[in-house]
């Protein structure tokens, strides 16, 4: 016998599908359910296109009077590209809806349970909740904290070091760790690295051999830059590059597709970069080290998730993931999840209150 939470698991995934592409929208997943079985699913596949909920209620052709719906987001109640989800639901008969979590959109925020409620339709908040946040994490940050949601990420080996004692650090982690890796910067708004680890790696930040839903923006932090750095691949890959830098620091002429962000005197101000983001409705950034970086994002507070992959050598002695005494800010962080990519380990820790 199948369960709320099984259905919703079930939406879950089918969220999952359109996650990346509906930006700035978050990933929903519905499923119909009649007399105990499954006449309808869909997914929201972009923005601008329909809904979860309306798609699945097309794909149940007529047989929703009396069913109950499962949807990993509260169905939105106001006219935007496409019309509200609450009037198709409540059109189609349907007399209960399960909803994972409640949308932290203003537009939205218990209105739709509400409008719901008032056509006589029974509403389940709650199920799953916490997947719920999880998947549309970026989402939920961006609304519920005005502010884009932060990911650090590294490569390190089982004694924690993200480069050998001679500065190498490539590669630690397997192939298929750094093709996940590759599909996580397709579904982010922002990609950053600082300058030196920029040059030693001669990182580009792409997402490549993967099917993404767009080129991240790419950054670049740091004081110095000779003309020599921008004959780095970084510079030399299409789509659009920021060089974040303080208000002092001298900078050559760079390409013509790379703008010069200045935020902060003696040193960068963070909050500062990621109100512009804000602003430019961006809602997720991936930070890939290295430690200087790492380290200072974390003294000021911004990391949501640390993502680490670690791969079965020993360094014995090396670059560390922080160049900071940190303790204070890693004790709020709980492992959320640990996957196993090959013989790599993908360990996932989320900052306590993120998902509250």
């Amino acid at each position: 016998m199948k369960t709320d939470k099984d259905y919703m698991a079930y939406a879950l995934k089918l969220a999952e599908l359109g996650y990346g592409f509906t930006w700035p929208n978050p990933a929903v997943g519905a499923v119909i359910v009649k007399d105990g079985r499954i006449v309808g699913v869909g997914y929201h596949r972009k923005k601008g296109e329909a809904h979860a909920e309306v798609m699945a209620i097309k794909d149940a052709r007529g047989l929703t009077n009396g069913a109950t719906m499962y949807v990993n987001l509260e169905p939105h109640s106001f006219y935007g590209l496409v019309p509200p989800c609450t009037d198709a639901i409540i059109k189609a008969g349907i007399k209960k809806v399960v909803i994972g979590m409640l949308d932290p959109n203003p537009k939205v925020m218990g209105n739709g349970v509400r409008i719901l409620r008032e056509h006589g339709v029974e509403v389940v908040v709650g199920v799953l909740e916490e997947e719920a946040k999880f998947l549309n994490r970026f989402f939920y940050k961006f609304h519920k904290k005005k502010r884009p949601y932060v990911m650090l990420k590294f490569a390190v080996s089982m004694d924690g070091f993200i480069a050998d004692r001679n500065g190498n650090s490539k590669w630690i982690s397997n192939e298929k760790s750094r093709r996940y890796v590759h599909k996580m910067r397709g579904e982010v708004d922002a990609v950053m690295v600082g300058r030196n680890t920029l040059v030693k790696d001669n990182a580009r930040l792409t997402p490549r051999d993967v099917f993404y839903a767009k080129m991240p923006v790419r950054i670049v932090v740091g004081r110095n830059f000779k003309k020599d750095v921008f004959q780095l691949d970084f510079f030399k890959e299409k789509g659009e590059k920021w060089i974040l830098t303080t208000q002092d620091a001298i900078i050559p002429r760079p390409p013509d597709n790379v703008n010069i962000i200045r935020c902060g005197k003696e040193r960068v101000d963070f909050n500062c970069l990621l109100n512009y983001m804000k602003e430019r409705e961006m809602l997720s950034l991936l930070v890939e080290g290295g430690s200087m970086l790492a380290s200072s994002m974390m003294e000021q507070g911004l990391i949501d998730e640390i993502i680490l992959f670690k791969a079965p050598k020993i360094f014995g002695n090396g670059l560390g993931m922080f160049n900071l005494q940190i303790d204070k800010h890693l004790i709020d962080f709980y492992l959320y999840d640990v996957k196993r990519i090959d013989n790599d380990m993908m360990l996932r820790y989320i900052k306590n209150g993120t998902l509250d």
